[in-house]
Order: structure tokens, then C-alpha cells, then sequence
């Protein structure tokens, strides 16, 4: 049963959670004309609330992930679906949406609204606050569920976002996605206050904020599912030059690599690597209607590979980068110092993120755990200045560190 919060939203049953089923002002139409797009710059310019946002992309079908769809939200104003394939900057936008941006797990969205030209003044993430307050699920719709007692269907997330024009129930279904997201923000904020954790929070959008896109890791091509089991240096070097001659087919024709050809299929390839153009035909992915017709662009990559001597091969294994650290499932076995004080310090983050009743990862993020315990700490300084020292490094924030410094160099005896 809803109840009215006196805000217009209604307020479920946490425990039997209503199904949330339509926007509250229907589906808006998607705004795909600079006239469209004007409009919505003088609507959002009159509102006052925080700005609700969202992204759509086509990630699986198109290659890379470039936003198609950016749904933006105003409580005293209504929600605007705006497709960026045909107006890929909207960056007229900014003088409208220059206050609280919210935003569900941020980390995913913030790169594609600034590739479209929008940049946020302040945050607030509503999966980073679910984290602080202790929720344990959280996808925007289970904290919905935990949270508001509403329900949200999540139908349509892997659709391909990339198609025109888009079905009138994806466009409900990108519309509720920024439906709750003010509401969220007021019942998150209000329990962050009550639990002191206010300031944490701060903290972390702050960091989020900061975080710069990924770049692209070295040797992609090594981190295939079944890659590890190519024992020869040719087998790997079949696998490499598949793995770039299909992202660079994919590129060209913006697919995405796994649907021209699956990573399954060039890790076979690799694994008995074929000698001529029937062998690789032989093989059901390349003999696809799409694939086939880059069928010499593939021999000519096998046949690279097949000049190569074996000191121009790539390595059997993956070169270290200088100053990485190793995974931690290799630690015992070539550093078992290592391995002990990583256990040791990864028991004492998980004890006081008990204590606070939040995940672990929550209280100290594993890439500081293992920054920490990978180097054995230098006895000649002072006691927990270099521990200290070592989660500034690896951007652990001042609440993590307020929490977690006196535990571990207790652990760690220091």
C-alpha cells in the first residue's frame, strides 16, 4: 500500500515493495532538434531542485561506449530524455544544471556527460551513499527498494541504446531511471546525518569527482578468458594480432569486438593456430556472415605471425610493469612476507569495518590494503608515519584513514 510523504511522491512497504510503473508526468517525447534542446535549457535554467541524471549507452552492441540518450530530472520541473547521437553537445545545457548533480554510481557516468560538455559543481552519488549507510545491495533499484520501499523494473539496461527510433518502453524505462533519484538524495542525506557520516560522504564525491577516466591497460589481449592456457609464444602471438585486427575492424565499422567475433572463438584460433584459410574457416565464429568479410584481413594477420622469429613472439608471460604490484593470488608464491602481512592487514581493515557495520572494501579499498602489506614498512622512521604515508599515496580519503590507521599499524606492529 503507498503512502503520500506530502512530497508527491508516494512512500511504500520496504518489506513488500510497490512496483514503480510509470513516470509521475508520463513519458516525456525525446528531444532530438536544437529547438528541442533550447527549450530545456530555459526549463532547467528556472528550476531550483538538484539535477537528477542519467546516461544510456550501447554498450555490447556499438564499439566503445558513447552515450546515446542523457535523461536529466528537476523535481519543479520534469525530466528531459535528450539523444546524443543527434546532438552530441550539450553543453548549452551548463547555465541549467549548475547545482547538486545526482547521480548513481557516478564513476560510469561522469565521463560520458563531459563528453557531451556537461561538467558538475557538486555531487551527490546515491550508490556511494547507500555504501556509507551500510546497504548491502546496490543497484539503483535494490537501494530504491531498501530505501523508498519502491520498486523500479530494470528491463531494458543491456538494450542497445544505439537504435532509432527508440521503442516507447525503453523511453519509460530510461525516464524512471531518474524518477527517484531526488527523492533518494533526501532520505540518504537526512540518514548520512543521523549516522554522523555526512562528512565521509563529502569526501568520497569529492574523490569521485577527482577520478580520471581509465586508460586503456597494456596487452588488453592477455586478459581473454582461456588466454592463460596458451602455452607457446606463437599461439600468444596469434592471439595478439586476432585480438588487434578485430578491434580494428570493429572500430571501423562501430561494432562491438565481441559481437564480430567472440573472444572464445580467436582464443581457439590461438590455441591451434591455423595454417591456412580453411583451417581458420573451419572454426564457426569467422565463417559468420559479418566476419567472413574480413577474411583476408585475418590471414594477414596470421600470416604476420607466421614471419615472425621467436625473439620477436611476446613473452609467455605478461611483462611487469615497473613499480606494479603483482596479484595478490601470486603473492604466496613468490613473496610469502608479503602474503602474511597482506592477511594481516586485510583481518584488521575487516574488523573495524565490522565494528562500523559496512563491507570492507567500503572502509579501505583493496588497492590500499595491498600498497600497504606489499613492501615491508622501513624501521628506521617513526611508527605509522609510512603507513600513513602509503594510503595518501593510494588516495585513501581522511575518514578511511581516521578509521583504519591505528588498526593496521597495530596489526602490523609498528
Amino acid at each position: 500500500m503507498l503512502v503520500n510523504n506530502g512530497g508527491g511522491l508516494p512512500q511504500g512497504d520496504t518489506d513488500n515493495p510497490e512496483l514503480i510503473a510509470q513516470p509521475r508526468g508520463g513519458t516525456p517525447a525525446v528531444i532530438d532538434t536544437r529547438e528541442g534542446l533550447e527549450k530545456a535549457v530555459r526549463a532547467l535554467a528556472q528550476g531550483s531542485t538538484p539535477i537528477a541524471l542519467d546516461v544510456e549507452r550501447a554498450q555490447g552492441f556499438r564499439y566503445g561506449s558513447d552515450p546515446y540518450l542523457v535523461q536529466i530530472r528537476r523535481e519543479d520541473v520534469g525530466s528531459f530524455l535528450i539523444d546524443t547521437h543527434a546532438l552530441p553537445d550539450l553543453s548549452v545545457l551548463q547555465p541549467g544544471v549548475e547545482d547538486v548533480w545526482l547521480l548513481h554510481d557516478c564513476l560510469q557516468d561522469l565521463p560520458n556527460l563531459r563528453q557531451v560538455g556537461l561538467r558538475p559543481s557538486a555531487l551527490f552519488d546515491t550508490e556511494i551513499a547507500a555504501r556509507l549507510v551500510g546497504l548491502e545491495r546496490f543497484g539503483l533499484a535494490a537501494v530504491a527498494e531498501q530505501v523508498l520501499g519502491l520498486g523500479l523494473v530494470k528491463d531494458h539496461q543491456a538494450s542497445d541504446w544505439s537504435v532509432r527510433p527508440l521503442p516507447k518502453e525503453w523511453l519509460r524505462y530510461a525516464a524512471l531511471d531518474v524518477e527517484l533519484l531526488t527523492e533518494l538524495y533526501y532520505r540518504l542525506s537526512k540518514r548520512l546525518d543521523q549516522m554522523g557520516r555526512w562528512e565521509w560522504a563529502q569526501q568520497e564525491f569529492a574523490h569521485a569527482l577527482s577520478v580520471k577516466p581509465p586508460t586503456a591497460k597494456p596487452d588488453r589481449w592477455r586478459s581473454l578468458p582461456g588466454a592463460g592456457k596458451i602455452r607457446s609464444r606463437r599461439g600468444l602471438g596469434v592471439l595478439k594480432a586476432l585480438w588487434e585486427t578485430r578491434e580494428s575492424i570493429a572500430r571501423r565499422i562501430d561494432m562491438s569486438p565481441g559481437r564480430l567475433v567472440r573472444n572464445a572463438a580467436l582464443v581457439r584460433a590461438a590455441s591451434n593456430p591455423p595454417r591456412n584459410k580453411r583451417a581458420l574457416m573451419s572454426i564457426n565464429e569467422f565463417r559468420s556472415p559479418i566476419a567472413r568479410q574480413y577474411e583476408d584481413e585475418w590471414m594477414r594477420a596470421l600470416a604476420s605471425v607466421a614471419a615472425l622469429t621467436e625473439d620477436e613472439l611476446p613473452p609467455k608471460r605478461k611483462p611487469v610493469q615497473p613499480g606494479s604490484i603483482p596479484e595478490p593470488r601470486q603473492w604466496v608464491r613468490i613473496d610469502e612476507a608479503s602474503a602474511a602481512r597482506l592477511g594481516v592487514v586485510r583481518r584488521a581493515v575487516a574488523s573495524v569495518a565490522a565494528s562500523v557495520g559496512l563491507a570492507p572494501e567500503v572502509v579501505l579499498a583493496p588497492q590500499v590494503q595491498r600498497y600497504l602489506a606489499w613492501a615491508p614498512l622501513d624501521p628506521s622512521r617513526p611508527s605509522g608515519d609510512e603507513v600513513e604515508e602509503r594510503m595518501v599515496t593510494r588516495g585513501a580519503r581522511d575518514w578511511q584513514i581516521d578509521l583504519t590507521l591505528d588498526p593496521v599499524c597495530d596489526a602490523l606492529g609498528v
